[in-house]
């Protein structure tokens, strides 16, 4: 049985991966498009936040924001349906209940409104709205039949703090470079960084929600958020600020954009994997362009009081809080332990 990963208060982030079946590699750039198109009209419609993301060829990788619930009236209803369905097939189901009410049946009507209305809110229902709309959408356009998607979506919890988000942020929308598709990852189309500098505005404000948890989560300006998540992605990821910021343009407490890590800013694929074998550490620039299976295997990662929490009240197991502890630059923990090698894998022949 699956086990719900969601604290009390109802508001959850989670690192979400889904596959591709049989490891195909479907996702070309036209269904790169498509897919983006439909997780940002799913995420509209469930209420959901896309913090960032990146569409590989066969899987993807979302950071999301789950709010809390609220009631969504008539209006609010019928928009979200609009960006869901488009206008054609929304007008088509408002004939049906208008038919319906005129027939006496004004509790099916009702019902219709309540199912749309649970899909809302929810993870899980989320991720079943997006993989159904794509693969409709795949199928029809290729013939095909029956799902595209491998086995169900992996979660993971997420603390909601500065810092676990920007490293998992970071190491999310740097998918494609360590896959080798981009030297850069403001160079790839199908990531939220990319999209945020090319101007999407649902990509900026996910950048925005992020760093606006060093402010308490207060608004912060778009500038603000870019230079604290390029710093991020860098490998500086400064202690979050206390204090709210002020009225006029504050920025984060950062190193200057000018200074670089003690490496060069390079990665060099040999010396990281001599260093793991060797028993060192990496430093955060170097580890988030390897592959970490803490942060999408286990239940949850952040601080070890959050990891505690988390398994005190969701895991029935005996679970304790395991550092990752392949850097020493940044303090995160896991919910469950990786058994075997490979926590951190390496990409191979590459400099970057």
């Amino acid at each position: 049985m699956r086990m719900r990963r969601m604290l009390s208060g109802g508001e959850g982030y989670y690192h979400v991966i889904s596959r591709i079946t049989g490891q195909q590699f479907l996702m070309n750039a036209e269904e790169k498009d498509v897919l983006m198109r439909s997780m940002f009209n799913v995420a509209i419609f469930s209420g959901v936040e896309i913090l960032t993301f990146a569409l590989m060829d066969n899987h993807f990788h979302l950071l999301v924001k789950v709010p809390r619930a609220h009631e969504v009236d008539e209006a609010e209803l019928l928009k979200k349906m609009r960006v869901l369905y488009g206008d054609t097939k929304t007008d088509r189901i408002l004939h049906d209940w208008d038919t319906w009410d005129k027939r006496g049946l004004s509790f099916k009507v009702e019902a219709a409104k309540e199912a749309l209305r649970r899909r809302m809110f929810d993870l899980s229902q989320f991720c079943k709205t997006l993989k159904e709309t794509y693969s409709m959408s795949y199928n029809y356009r290729h013939t095909h039949v029956g799902t595209i998607w491998g086995s169900r979506f992996k979660s993971v919890l997420l603390s909601p703090d500065y810092r676990t988000l920007m490293t998992v942020g970071s190491y999310i929308d740097l998918n494609p470079v360590r896959a080798g598709a981009v030297e850069e990852a403001s160079a790839y189309r199908w990531n939220g960084y990319g999209t945020a500098l090319r101007g999407n505005t649902l990509s900026r404000n996910g950048l925005c929600t992020m760093v606006a948890m060093a402010y308490l989560k207060r608004k912060v300006a778009y500038d603000t958020a870019l230079t604290a998540y390029e710093s991020a992605m860098q490998g500086f990821i400064e202690t979050p600020a206390k204090e709210e910021p002020a009225a006029t343009s504050v920025r984060p407490s950062l190193r200057k954009k000018t200074e670089k890590p003690k490496e060069a800013q390079t990665f060099v694929s040999k010396q990281v994997a001599r260093e793991l074998a060797e028993g060192g550490k990496l430093s955060l620039f170097a580890m988030l362009r390897c592959k970490v299976r803490y942060f999408s295997q286990g239940l949850a990662v952040g601080p070890a009081a959050f990891v505690r929490e988390v398994i005190g009240k969701l895991t029935p197991t005996k679970d304790t809080a395991s550092r990752c502890d392949c850097c020493d630059e940044i303090e995160l923990f896991t919910a469950r332990r990786l058994r075997g090698d490979g926590k951190v894998s390496v990409p191979k022949g590459r400099v970057a």
